[in-house]
């Protein structure tokens, strides 16, 4: 319930709430991470009353849903199921998600499943409340957090005469019905040849050293087991179509867009003629709310339907849109709206600020610049949160007594219970990534000789009436020349190609800002560089640098100065290109590029 109450409003406002926290903290002089301020923010609503309502919405909805849980377990003799039903009264899903499950579509799927977790979870608190009737809430969540799978489930009841079955391939054995229905019978899906056996692989160890077991090369013991595995697929297929007395129904889909193609078992029960591919069938849209309106729409919007349909269509969406059906009211349409506007994001007189970190997204696809600067990020995962963990630790990092390799990894031990890593193996393994990119940094810190001159420097530099460029450096230097030098930390798997370095968007904004002086302590710029700590440094034992040559060297020095008022000049357009690059497959805004299948819909 708090999940989705946190979750469920707004995924990027709680990244940016996080991202609002840090930054205050760090302004405050603290060092606490973002997820511990979050949680202090929870248990004390009052330390968001200086922030927009709409940063703080999701974070409020939690802390007043926390408040209640507490006001309720203090009365005595409170019951788990007294704390959830107060909970699940408070939060406000009820309506909402009944009101999703009724619109059908793959977001009412999902408002089923939550609605069927939900009443999973009152039904093992009322089992629990009545086997131990005194037990509080607390005793409630061990015991359900104790359990590796769910526990005291009800005995499965038989079916009546007149009821549906639905069980897997496996539970049909020995059971048989006058009709049955074999639905999704997809390659892939049915047969699954995808190898089994444990993670580590020790079926086939036990193979290999079996002294009664000729030894195969590997491709032909892959070939053999994927043989077994079909043969065991199509045992149960047999036994899932047998099941049937009377009719037998098998059901499979084709897509190319989604790349369904129907089983080869299919082939084997019902052969084609000849050569002639098996003909299709027309299938109507689910019975769903959704489909109902997407149909109406369809007709009426069809040149080809007759008047007197698309009038009828017309009045149906009247009446749906009037009982407040998603889609229903042509105001909701796509393309129908008119455009909010077409001039430029930025007046011809305003300001736009540049963030050095930003400029190669920009220069990569213009589109996704925009969208992500309006939101469309993806939420923080856990390599992220390594690599502000290590970020965190690289400020430490001031002096002589603090670089040492000892001192960085003790910092580390330090704020390592603050970051959300996981649990187990997982948070092992992510402990481990840290500590080996922070060994890194130690050893890329004995081997430079440059002047340390500031560590997460917020800075501000204008380059002229239209650009300024604003940012935060992980680390300033000051080389023999009195000249800044900026170092970014990379923490990630991904290497810039050498090639790119001359002109590299990030190093070259760093780079103007410093012959900017936005510096204290420093005259002009000396280059800058990327220094690699994860997995793109390879084998090293140390940081990877790719450096910049500075400015001065280049045979045209104002190029970079040049590059920053072009980006500046775009960002503050009317019009963003989207650009297929290698990057798409992981591009968080792809459901809105018209240049991806995923999202060419929008346009049309």
């Amino acid at each position: 319930l708090l999940a989705s109450s946190l979750g469920g409003a707004d995924v990027m406002a709680l990244r940016r709430l996080r991202q609002a926290l840090r930054r205050d903290e760090l302004m405050a002089g603290g060092g606490r991470a973002s997820g511990e301020l979050l949680v202090a923010a929870l248990e004390d609503p009052s330390i968001l009353s200086t922030m927009s309502g709409t940063l703080t919405r999701p974070a409020t909805a939690v802390a007043r849903l926390l408040s209640t849980a507490r006001t309720v377990c203090a009365v005595d003799g409170v019951t788990a199921e007294d704390v959830l039903w107060a909970l699940w009264s408070a939060s406000g899903l009820p309506e909402r998600w009944e009101r999703t499950s009724r619109e059908g579509g793959q977001a009412g799927d999902a408002a089923d499943r939550d609605l069927d977790a939900v009443v999973a979870l009152f039904e093992s608190a009322a089992r629990f409340c009545d086997r131990l009737p005194s037990a509080g809430p607390d005793l409630f969540y061990e015991h359900v957090v104790s359990q590796q799978i769910p526990g005291d489930e009800p005995a499965v009841r038989a079916a009546g005469n007149e009821a549906v079955q639905v069980l897997t391939a496996h539970a049909s054995k020995g059971l048989e019905w006058d009709l049955v229905c074999v639905a999704g019978v997809q390659e892939g899906v049915w047969p699954d040849l995808r190898m089994r056996g444990s993670f580590l692989g020790s079926e086939r160890l036990v193979e290999l050293i079996r002294p009664d077991t000729e030894k195969a090369a590997p491709a032909v013991a892959n070939a053999a087991t994927l043989g077994r595995l079909l043969d065991e697929e199509r045992r149960l297929f047999y036994v899932a179509v047998t099941r049937a007395r009377t009719s037998l129904l098998v059901t499979a889909a084709i897509s190319e867009r989604e790349s369904l193609n129907p089983s080869r078992f299919l082939d084997e029960i019902d052969p084609p003629e000849g050569l002639l591919p098996r003909p299709l069938t027309a299938v109507m849209r689910p019975m769903s709310l959704v489909g109902l309106v997407g149909d109406l729409r369809r007709t009426l919007l069809d040149p080809e339907s007759a008047d007197a349909l698309q009038a009828a269509a017309a009045a149906r969406l009247a009446v749906l849109s009037r009982a407040g059906a998603r889609g229903a009211d042509p105001d909701e349409w796509w393309g129908l709206a008119e455009m909010s506007g077409e001039g430029p994001i930025r007046g011809a007189d305003e300001s736009v600020v540049v963030s050095p970190s930003r400029v190669e997204s920009f220069r990569r696809c213009e589109l996704r610049w925009f969208l992500e600067q309006a939101g469309g990020n993806s939420p923080p995962g856990t390599a992220q949160s390594v690599g502000d963990l290590v970020h965190e630790v690289a400020e430490s990092a001031i002096d002589d007594a603090t670089s040492t390799e000892a001192a960085l990894l003790a910092r580390l031990a330090e704020l390592m219970p603050r970051a959300d890593l996981g649990t187990g193996w997982v948070a092992r393994k992510q402990r481990q990534r840290a500590e080996d990119m922070v060994r890194r940094f130690a050893s890329w810190l004995t081997a430079n000789s440059r002047e340390v001159v500031a560590t997460e420097l917020a800075f501000e530099a204008t380059v002229s009436d239209r650009a300024r460029i604003v940012g935060r450096v992980d680390r300033v230097e000051r080389d023999a020349e009195g000249r800044a030098i900026v170092v970014d930390l990379k923490t990630g798997g991904s290497k810039t190609p050498a090639g790119d370095l001359p002109a590299h968007g990030q190093l070259a904004a760093y780079q103007v800002a410093a012959e900017a002086n936005a510096f204290d302590g420093t005259t002009g710029s000396g280059g800058a560089e990327l220094l690699q700590l994860g997995k793109a440094a390879g084998a090293s034992a140390s940081g990877v640098p790719q450096v910049q040559a500075p400015l001065s060297d280049a045979e045209e020095p104002g190029w970079a100065r040049n590059l920053v008022l072009d980006v500046a000049e775009g960002m503050a357009g009317s019009a963003f290109t989207a650009v297929r690059n290698e990057h798409c497959t992981l591009c968080p805004v792809r459901t809105s590029c018209p240049v991806q299948d995923d999202g060419r819909a929008v346009t049309s």
